[in-house]
C-alpha cells in the first residue's frame, strides 16, 4: 500500500486563496468576475502553463488584456497570504499524515504548484516532513488530468506496479489522472462539488480527511483479522 496527495485542496485550503487572487486580477484589470470564476473551475489541478492557456482562452480577446501582468496580480496575492503564514492547513490532514507515517506506509505528494511553492507552503504549514517522495508541476511535461505526475510519484516510492496505490484529490481533473493511472482514486470535495462522473471514477468520496483517516483504519483492522 501508498498514498499520494494532491496540495491545493487536500492538505491546504489554498483553492479558494487562488480563487479570491483571480479575482483580484479580474477587478484591477476590469474582467468579468463571473467569467473569471468559471475559467478558475477549468484551471483547478492543472499546471501554472495550463493555467495561463486556460486563462488566455477566456480573456484574450479583452482589449487590452495582459496575461502576464494578470498571472502576476493573481500570485502576489497568493504569495502575501503564503508569506504572512495565512494559509490554513485542511481539518485531518496532521492526524492522518501521522498515522500513515505511524504504520511506515509510503507517502507521496504529487501537486501541480512548483517546486519552491510547494517546499515554501508545506514547510510553514508543518507538513513537509511527512512525505516520502515529492513531485511538483514543473517535474512532469503533461499537467491533469494525464496521469504522468502519479505515476512518477508512484514509481520514485517504490514496490513497482502496487495494486494498493491510493491518491486523494479533489480537483476532477486530479481524480481523472488517478483513475488514468490504475490508482484507487478518493475525492476529498473543496471547490468542487462530486459529480456522476466523479462518483464513477472514484473509489470514494469523503466529505474531509478524517474520513479518509476513518477508511483507512477500517481496512487496517480488516487486514490485521486476515
Amino acid at each position: 500500500m501508498k498514498v499520494i496527495f494532491d496540495m491545493d485542496g487536500v492538505l491546504l485550503d489554498s483553492e479558494q486563496v487562488y480563487r479570491e487572487g483571480w479575482l483580484h486580477a479580474a477587478r484591477l484589470f476590469h474582467l468579468s468576475e463571473e467569467k473569471m470564476r468559471e475559467a478558475v473551475i477549468l484551471a483547478t489541478g492543472v499546471t501554472d502553463e495550463a493555467e495561463r492557456a486556460i486563462m488566455t482562452e477566456a480573456f484574450g480577446h479583452v482589449p487590452g488584456y495582459d496575461p502576464d501582468l494578470a498571472y502576476r496580480a493573481c500570485r502576489s496575492y497568493f504569495h502575501g497570504v503564503v508569506d504572512r503564514g495565512e494559509m490554513p492547513v485542511k481539518e485531518g490532514a496532521r492526524p492522518l499524515l501521522a498515522a500513515l507515517k505511524e504504520k511506515g506506509i509510503p507517502v507521496g505528494l504529487a501537486s501541480s504548484s512548483p517546486m519552491p511553492l510547494l517546499e515554501k507552503e508545506m514547510k510553514l504549514a508543518g507538513l513537509y516532513d511527512f512525505f516520502d517522495v515529492i513531485i511538483s508541476g514543473d517535474m512532469v511535461e503533461r499537467s491533469k488530468p494525464d496521469p504522468e505526475i502519479f505515476l512518477k510519484c508512484a514509481a520514485a516510492l517504490g514496490r513497482g506496479e502496487d495494486p494498493d496505490t491510493y491518491v486523494v484529490e479533489d480537483s476532477y481533473n486530479g481524480i481523472r489522472a488517478a483513475a488514468a493511472a490504475g490508482m484507487k482514486g478518493i475525492m476529498v470535495p473543496d471547490q468542487l462539488p462530486p459529480t456522476g462522473e466523479m462518483e464513477k471514477l472514484s473509489l470514494r468520496i469523503e466529505p474531509s480527511l478524517n474520513g479518509v483517516l476513518s477508511f483507512f483504519r477500517a481496512l487496517w483492522e480488516k487486514e490485521g483479522e486476515s
